[in-house]
């Protein structure tokens, strides 16, 4: 008589074999969403649904998500996660955008003291993540704020994080032009310090990571997608919000400059 398949199993013993294997890598994986445990152990065991030797079924399992959760942000720092995703999503398609990027990441490293302690790690995890959504296999919608998120989310990423990224640069003006603005709106814009951070630093690095004043930056936005274009477009909207986030961010780093020249003294 044949051995069954996990197809042939009563669906009461499998489910209970995937509660307990849940139940032993959340022991392990604390930091790791309970959903995204879940989905990890389901989409392994449908994966194996076929085998033939069931006795072989929970070990093929079990190393399939160790190895999936591997590449997820709980089994590393976040941002140590989120450069190496940024890494894998950018640099070998998109260099030119993973050079932005890595100056992105600098700079928000850069001026990540001016905010809480506790903030600076979730500043440089999102200037490492801003752009990913540009990236072929993570477009669905088109506006790569909106499709970056959406990958980050589907990965466990904290709601946080995600709507940083959707949020960026002025997302809220693209996506009405765009008739984005309902997709758009799941992630709500924090309008804190720490937004207008990654704001800056995003519109003080050029394409290519360099270094440039908010003003060079937005010329060569003008310049460089023409005026049709609905990132330009939405300058008229957005223009003034992407200064006011700049200068208020320029004016925190004087303050917690002149604070700390003073205890210094």
């Amino acid at each position: 008589m044949p051995a069954a398949t996990v197809g042939e199993l009563r669906q009461s013993d499998v489910d209970e074999q995937i509660r307990q294997l849940e139940r032993r890598l959340a022991a392990e994986q604390e930091l790791v969403p309970a959903s995204v445990l879940h989905d990890c152990v389901r989409r392994a065991w449908a994966r194996f649904s076929g085998a033939k030797v069931r006795a072989y079924i929970p070990i093929l399992v079990e190393r399939r998500v160790r190895a999936e959760l591997r590449s997820s942000p709980g089994s590393r720092s976040l941002v140590e996660w989120s450069r190496g995703t940024a890494e894998r999503l950018l640099a070998g398609a998109l260099p030119r955008r993973w050079a932005h990027t890595q100056g992105v990441a600098g700079q928000a490293a850069a001026i990540g003291w001016v905010l809480p302690e506790g903030e600076r790690d979730v500043l440089v995890a999102a200037a490492w993540l801003h752009d990913i959504g540009y990236a072929d296999g993570l477009v669905r919608t088109g506006m790569h704020q909106i499709d970056g998120a959406l990958f980050l989310r589907e990965h466990g990423v904290e709601e946080r994080i995600c709507a940083l990224v959707a949020q960026h640069a002025g997302a809220s003006a693209v996506a009405e032009l765009q008739g984005l603005s309902a997709e758009l709106a799941q992630f709500p814009d924090e309008r804190g310090p720490v937004r207008d951070a990654l704001w800056y630093s995003d519109m003080t690095t050029s394409p290519v990571g360099e270094p440039v004043s908010f003003d060079e930056r937005m010329a060569e936005l003008r310049q460089r997608r023409g005026p049709e274009d609905p990132v330009v477009r939405a300058l008229a909207i957005n223009g003034e919000e992407r200064a006011a986030a700049v200068r208020r961010t320029q004016e925190l780093l004087e303050r917690k400059a002149a604070l700390r020249s003073l205890a210094a003294g």
